[in-house]
């Protein structure tokens, strides 16, 4: 390694990561956020920066003291919206809604909603912008929140012996607590002024767009009567003036997404298919025609799903909505392949389905936002936010739309720069095997940083999901264990996304088979590649990589060592406590009264006798996905069976997906680590 040295999970204070950006209008510059770990605070801080697409020159737009996120320019390019949880003087600090100048300024508060304000939205005109917030039963929408001290001791008390009566099928979400109210969408004028109401009823409404012409807001809501039961929702359009709601969708997706065409006639979005005899499907690109509500799959027939199920273990951009090109023929989109992400057009004028082409070829890549510029498309410029084996999130430029040469990009930012110069970084080796029925299987590995001059110990790590899958993307945890001499194994068996519909729907009600079987086919095609000990292996994983890892010491001695996260270890307890099984286990592994068999022989907990290997289980106490009491039962069985040694990390505050502080999460990446390196030390 010369003088680099390997990660470790100390650096992440060090690192900064750009989580989201925004092409201005006239496409010379870019709004990002930029996330940032205080050490000091022991806290999460994020701060809007903007960069000249000519100069590649990066300058902090607000301060970041707190965390400001989410920009989003105004039509005309003059103003730069975005939430900030700031403390203001009632001393709440919820995402309010902010505004400033693009050109610099001063920035000026438009919100002070109890809840918090939403993703912000711009009207056509540039005069309001929209947002969402929750309402809950006995509030006023809207009103704003000016609560002393004593107040808001008085509201702690009476919330710390508060009764939660319980109706609802989903009553609480992963993330974001107990569902006490319900989310509608606002809008509060450019200059300042009363916060107006937009939707109302006991329905949860999102994705504002404001149409071209100003007089039509389309937003997304599920109001079926079981829509607690079926994970969709459907498009509506309001009209502004009358304030009447026509749905344009009806039941049969979870539609998000929205992207107005501009000259409005239209309206592009994603639609999932609702969940049935499968839990996952292609997620198809639709166009609406606003004047006859005909809705056409753009990628009917092609088996391309408009997602990135990539999986990773570092702050990540969310995805980016389809885009229209200025003239309204075609629609950019991402999509993964394989374990990149492409960019893809498709013409939107032949009124129908139309085969995609390649924009930017992601092989190689992590793409999860794209812009394109809304100028003429042979001068149109292209922004992607994409990161790589080796480095992780960064703003990239395309000069041309139609540019299919992704070496062609010119790389805006360099983040992690410095911190990179001086670690020895992992690149890993990608390749292909036949599973153990001829299924092609991808795979990764990762080879330590300093090879050694013995065989190395190899780490198997199976990704959650189960519909997700590994890529080219940056991994700190496998840096950290390759720079401290272990190998990494990355595998995508059947179920992961972005080798086709049917290849993803393949671990469907067979959790724990050729799921299973994938995976360790995976693991001797590796060994096979050379330079690991086949005695000295380890596996851990998080979610459905958890079960994965409990059915494998439950199924097999081979593991010297194994770390579950955030686990399923009981289907039928599962189905009773999680917050998504009421939906997706009819899709998983059917309903649990149509098939105890399955779900007693696909537990890990039915066959916890078996376990030998030392494990050590590590759970969120505040997860509601796959909720602590999962990694309860799995300890205490191991603890009484006496015949593996086991240890339980509760981690307090954390959620599925997220952590109490910076700190918790670099406390768990040790936890990781330290169990690891305890049973199966590197030689």
């Amino acid at each position: 390694m010369g003088d680099r040295r390997g990660f470790t999970p100390e650096d992440l204070w060090r690192m900064r990561f750009v989580v989201d950006m925004r092409l201005a209008p006239d496409g010379r510059r870019i709004a990002y956020t930029l996330e940032t770990y205080d050490r000091a605070a022991n806290e999460r801080r994020s701060a809007i920066w903007l960069c000249d697409t000519e100069t590649g020159v990066s300058r902090q737009f607000t301060g970041g003291a707190a965390r400001d996120f989410a920009p989003r320019w105004s039509p005309d390019g003059r103003w730069l919206a975005f939430l900030s949880t700031r403390e203001g003087h009632e001393g709440h600090t919820v995402p309010q809604l902010w505004v400033m100048p693009a050109d610099g300024g001063e920035a000026r508060r438009l919100t002070r909603i109890k809840h918090g304000a939403g993703e912000p939205f711009w009207s056509s005109d540039g005069a309001w912008l929209g947002f969402e917030s929750e309402v809950r039963t006995g509030e006023t929408p809207g009103a704003s929140v000016e609560q002393d001290a004593a107040a808001r001791e008085r509201e702690r008390k009476d919330e710390a012996d508060r009764i939660r009566l319980i109706t609802r099928l989903q009553y609480r979400w992963d993330g974001k607590g107990y569902f006490e109210g319900r989310t509608r969408l606002f809008r509060v004028p450019l200059a300042g002024g009363p916060v107006e109401p937009l939707t109302e009823g006991d329905y949860d409404h999102g994705d504002g767009c404001c149409s071209p012409d100003g007089r039509s807001l389309a937003f997304t809501s599920d109001r079926a009567v079981d829509r607690d039961a079926n994970m969709t929702s459907d498009i509506y359009l309001l009209d502004l003036a009358t304030r009447e709601p026509r749905q344009l969708t009806h039941g049969a997706h979870h539609c998000d997404h929205l992207a107005w065409s501009p000259d409005g006639a239209r309206l592009a979005f994603l639609a999932s298919p609702k969940v049935a005899d499968h839990s996952d499907y292609n997620v198809a690109l639709m166009v609406a025609d606003i004047a006859s509500g005909s809705i056409t799959n753009l990628l009917d027939g092609q088996d391309v799903s408009a997602a990135n199920g990539i999986y990773g273990d570092l702050p990540a951009p969310g995805f980016s909505a389809p885009t229209w090109s200025d003239d309204g023929r075609w629609l950019y989109f991402l999509a993964q392949r394989g374990g990149g992400v492409d960019l893809l057009r498709v013409a939107t004028t032949g009124g129908g389905p139309e085969t995609p082409e390649t924009v930017v070829d992601g092989t190689g890549w992590n793409i999860q936002q794209a812009a394109v510029s809304p100028i003429p498309a042979d001068t149109a410029r292209i922004v992607t936010l994409r990161c790589d084996p080796t480095t992780p999130w960064d703003l990239w430029l395309h000069e041309r739309a139609d540019a299919s040469d992704a070496q062609s990009a010119r790389r805006l930012s360099d983040t992690n720069g410095e911190l990179f110069a001086e670690r020895a970084l992992a690149a890993p080796e990608r390749f292909s095997f036949a599973s153990f029925d001829g299924e092609r299987v991808d795979a990764w590995l990762y080879r330590p940083a300093e090879l050694p001059g013995v065989p190395a110990p190899l780490v198997l790590w199976p990704h959650g999901g189960p519909h997700a899958a590994f890529g080219d993307t940056f991994y700190l945890q496998a840096q950290i264990l390759a720079g401290k001499g272990y190998g990494v194994l990355h595998v995508n068996p059947r179920g992961s996304s972005g080798y086709g519909e049917a290849f993803m729907q393949a671990c469907d009600h067979d959790w724990g088979g050729g799921d299973f079987r994938d995976v360790l086919a995976a693991l001797d095609a590796a060994l096979a590649r050379g330079g690991f000990d086949p005695d000295r292996l380890a596996v851990f994983g998080t979610s459905y990589g958890g079960y994965l890892t409990n059915w494998l010491v439950s199924q097999t001695d081979r593991f010297k060592a194994a770390v579950t996260i955030n686990s399923v270890t009981n289907l039928f307890t599962s189905f009773g406590t999680g917050d998504i099984d009421t939906v997706f286990a009819q899709g998983d592994y059917g309903w649990p009264w149509e098939k105890p068999d399955f779900y007693r022989e696909r537990s890990p907990l039915t066959h916890v006798e078996r376990v030998t290997t030392p494990m050590r289980v590590i759970a969120a106490e505040e997860d509601y996905r796959c909720p602590i009491s999962q990694s309860e039962e799995w300890y205490t069985w191991l603890k009484k069976l006496g015949k593996a040694p086991v240890d339980f990390a509760r981690l307090a505050n954390a959620s599925h997906g997220t952590f109490a502080s910076p700190r918790q999460r670099i406390q768990r990446m040790e936890l990781v680590i330290e169990w690891i390196a305890r049973w199966l030390p590197v030689a």
